[in-house]
């Protein structure tokens, strides 16, 4: 009797290892695709933060100036000068009496030694460079608020409220961490940064109590928009607020250096590589084992044939 020699000709299930041989290439890839990107957004997102934290340290620095000189007067000479912005004090300066007559009187042509001074304080100061910057055309912008407010054009937005409730409770937790610091959020693809100011004895002058705040607050309309009062020294009173727009994680990754997309795929293709290699190793180990069986059945067949 003779035996049949056992079939070579492709098996259903051939397609199918093929499919199984590629999959774990293709899942590496693709895990590895999604993991540059998530790490790049992240990566973006951090950046943009450190970012926001320039521009905050930026306005905590135009203020520490302004401080150092108790803030700023503006000058202006003559009568007919345009009024510069917001201001809180105003005091008036003439080189002799006769002018000074003759303005009383406002009979007289511009007296151009007629000196004006208009004093701003360290707030309105950074107010105005936040006015600036925005009608720049900037995109990034800045600007201070608080929960209460002397001017109501600086009231704080939804997530100004946020950022500030987020601070103050984790202030109340513990005043040294970094959450009591600052507070972040993305929102499509623009990050909304806040940092808490901390009210200083020299905020308590106009901050206190409204019947202890300087005449000059209580008259000017500007500043009477009812609140602005009760800051506590060393407690969180306002917040520096900063947005600015995400790169693009595609743009990143477009201006990334070729070292390391050639980096990035040298470890795909190891990694494709590897597995390969496995799943090639497990089928020559199941081939040799189906080798082993269809060997071992035909030396039982013989020896059956032999027998009978």
């Amino acid at each position: 009797m003779t035996s049949t020699p056992p079939s070579t000709a492709p098996t259903p299930n051939r397609p199918r290892r093929r499919l199984l041989w590629w999959a774990p290439p293709i899942v590496i890839v693709a895990g590895l695709g999604l993991s540059i990107w998530s790490w790049t957004n992240s990566l973006l997102e951090m950046q943009s933060v450190s970012e926001a934290r320039t521009v905050a340290d930026f306005v905590e620095n135009v203020g520490r100036w302004a401080s150092r000189y108790g803030g700023v007067h503006v000058r202006t000479v003559g009568t007919h000068n345009a009024i510069p912005g917001n201001f809180l004090t105003r005091t008036t300066y003439s080189l002799n009496a006769d002018q000074v007559a003759a303005l009383t009187a406002a009979m007289a042509p511009d007296p151009k030694s007629l000196e004006a001074y208009h004093w701003k304080n360290p707030a309105l100061i950074q107010r105005e460079v936040a006015d600036v910057v925005a009608e720049s055309g900037s995109k990034a912008s800045f600007r201070l608020t608080a929960a209460s407010v002397l001017n109501t054009g600086n009231a704080p937005n939804e997530f100004e409220k946020r950022a500030m409730g987020a601070i103050r409770e984790a202030a109340n937790a513990d005043a040294k961490s970094a959450a009591a610091q600052e507070y972040w959020e993305v929102q499509g693809r623009r990050l909304y940064f806040g940092r808490s100011v901390v009210a200083q004895k020299t905020c308590l002058r106009c901050h206190d109590k409204a019947e202890n705040a300087p005449e000059f607050l209580r008259t000017n309309v500007a500043f009477n928009g009812g609140g602005g009062f009760g800051y506590v020294e060393g407690k969180p009173a306002g917040l520096i607020s900063v947005n600015l727009p995400l790169p693009e994680p595609a743009s990143m990754l477009r201006h990334m250096p070729l070292a390391t997309w050639t980096g990035i795929a040298l470890v795909a293709l190891g990694l494709a590589w590897g597995v390969s290699t496995l799943v090639r190793a497990r089928d020559a180990a199941r081939r040799r084992a189906e080798a082993r069986r269809v060997r071992e059945a035909r030396r039982s067949r013989r020896a059956s044939s032999s027998r009978s």
